[in-house]
């Protein structure tokens, strides 16, 4: 949702179409900033009251349209918000982070894809010949009776400890 409504901007317009200056608008109608109207002016300007109404989706750009539009502001030397004005993008700021990409990371950076990675599916198991099959069979086997074998001395070794504390039971009730 946008800060400010529609209707809001407009009247901002109308007081603008009056004669009145961007900071006298600005006290008016008790917003924070001149240039938020200044931009919302020349929005309306180009674009008319389409201009003003936030988009609601967010818009995905290639990464050779960036360099374009970082290309153009750098040949003309103009400014973030009249390079936005010229390529119709609403949010100065993106154009400052595709700058800052730019600067620190190069090219690449321009081009990297935003947002969750894609799921990939699942490796499916690859099919097993006879050898493998009979190999996996005889390791399994061997893995049971080594599991049988560890269980078996864990309850020897119970036992063992049982009959101990009952020989000293009986040792101690002797004396």
């Amino acid at each position: 949702m946008s800060k400010y409504t529609v209707e809001t901007k407009l009247k901002a317009i109308e007081l603008y179409k009056k004669g009145l200056g961007s900071r006298q608008i600005q006290c008016k109608l008790n917003i924070p900033s001149h240039s938020t109207i200044d931009r919302w002016i020349i929005l309306f300007k180009k674009y008319g009251k389409a201009g003003l109404i936030t988009k609601r989706t967010r818009k995905k750009y290639s990464g050779q349209f960036k360099l374009e539009v970082l290309n153009w502001r750098k040949e003309h030397n103009e400014s973030y918000q009249a390079t936005a004005l010229k390529y119709g993008i609403s949010n100065t700021g993106i154009i400052a982070n595709w700058q800052r990409a730019y600067k620190e990371g190069g090219i690449d950076a321009l081009f990297i894809k935003q947002g969750r990675p894609t799921m990939h599916k699942k490796a499916k198991h690859k099919k097993l010949n006879k050898s493998e099959l009979s190999e996996l069979e005889r390791l399994r086997l061997e893995n049971r009776a080594l599991n049988v074998e560890v269980e078996y001395l864990k309850k020897l070794d119970a036992l063992v400890q049982r009959r101990g504390h009952l020989k000293k039971k009986d040792e101690s009730s002797q004396n």
